[in-house]
């Protein structure tokens, strides 16, 4: 969305507020993001646009490694509904921590070879694993190790993601929108579905606007090996089914012009989710009490419910030719985790067409 100090653009701003508060719900995927960002708000009635980009990620280390290009349209039809539609392709590859403490030895941790039914398809050179045949047995499983005094990770961790995000704006009145979306994702042992809903109301001459959303998402957990038993030991052996959880959030937001070249958002958002909540990847060690030696690791354990509660304030400042966003986030939930996000962005046109955004994200939490 385009502030601007000049008094002739000062109503396009009001009317552009009550359709970019409508699209807090409209095509988005996670609870976290939910209605978390003062949004761009797209052309006149109309007109359609069309974005690209490309995010790169690269930890440290030989972590993990992400490419994520995605594409979105966005259509304002001549009354002013909007028609959004978005796909995104994830790719991770690298090395992510396994959840297993350092240790002043060698480290070696066991899993399954291949995924249930299937031949076995670790070799070995690929990540990082060797194929070990249990004594006394005929089975064959992976394992990798982690050198001493370093963070336990699988090197040989990888996925793929694909996601469709689609959203519609509908103006009842002049201060009336409603917003309804939905998405899917699809992963290799992971997929997802959402939908959301949400009425906005315009008040004192559009100059604030109320927001009241719901979204549902539906999980479904696959992991390649299966889905390991809580706190039982870490193991090469074939897994349990696949399991699930739903999400449900309810968000109440405000948006207020405070003048020409501000807008201000605040969000409270909470939700409760239901279900499956390990990752069945990740172990916990038991160590000894004294030298810290690991005795053994267990497939980690989390609470079948949870929730959440988050206090969102976002900022878009117009500064000259450039945008500036200042956002903050708190945020807690029922299993004592609380965690803090700082956001400053400055997007600064280099031409008609084209701008660079850079940001600047701070973010820490507790447990």
């Amino acid at each position: 969305m385009q502030l601007t100090n000049k008094r002739r653009k000062q109503g396009k701003l009001l009317h552009s507020l009550g359709l970019m508060t409508a699209n807090l719900f409209a095509a988005t995927h996670g609870y976290a993001s939910t209605g978390d960002v003062i949004e761009d708000v797209p052309g006149g009635p109309g007109t359609a646009t069309i974005d690209a980009a490309v995010l790169f990620y690269q930890e440290a280390g030989g972590r993990v490694k992400a490419i994520e290009p995605t594409t979105a349209i966005s259509i304002v039809r001549e009354n002013g509904d909007i028609f959004n539609a978005r796909f995104t392709y994830d790719s991770l590859t690298g090395a992510t921590p396994n959840g297993a403490a350092p240790w002043s030895g060698v480290q070696t941790f066991t899993t399954p070879a291949a995924k249930p039914g299937e031949q076995v398809a670790v070799t070995s050179a690929s990540g990082h694993r060797t194929l070990v045949t249990l004594p006394g047995t005929s089975t064959t499983v992976a394992q990798y190790t982690a050198e001493a005094n370093t963070l336990p990770v699988d090197a040989g961790f990888m996925d793929k993601r694909t996601a469709f995000d689609v959203g519609y704006t509908m103006n009842w009145n002049p201060e009336t929108t409603t917003s309804f979306g939905f998405s899917v994702s699809n992963e290799v042992d992971f997929k997802s579905w959402s939908a959301s809903g949400s009425i906005s109301r315009a008040l004192f001459d559009k100059n604030t606007t109320l927001t009241l959303g719901l979204n549902y998402e539906n999980d479904k957990s696959n992991p390649l090996f299966g889905t390991p038993t809580p706190f039982t030991r870490m193991n090469g052996l074939e897994k349990g089914p696949g399991d699930s959880k739903t999400v449900t959030s309810v968000i109440a937001g405000l948006t207020q012009v405070m003048n020409r070249r501000w807008l201000m958002q605040v969000n409270y958002d909470i939700g409760w989710n239901n279900g499956y909540q390990n990752d069945p990847y990740k172990v916990v060690s038991v160590v000894d009490p004294h030298s810290g030696l690991p005795l053994q690791y267990l497939y980690e354990s989390r609470p079948d419910s949870r929730v959440r509660q988050s206090l969102y304030l976002g900022n878009k400042l117009a500064l000259g030719p450039t945008v500036a966003d200042v956002s903050f986030r708190y945020y807690h939930d029922s299993w004592g985790i609380k965690s803090m996000t700082g956001e400053l962005s400055e997007r600064i046109p280099l031409s008609r067409s084209f701008y660079i955004e850079p940001e600047f994200h701070y973010y820490r939490q507790t447990a």
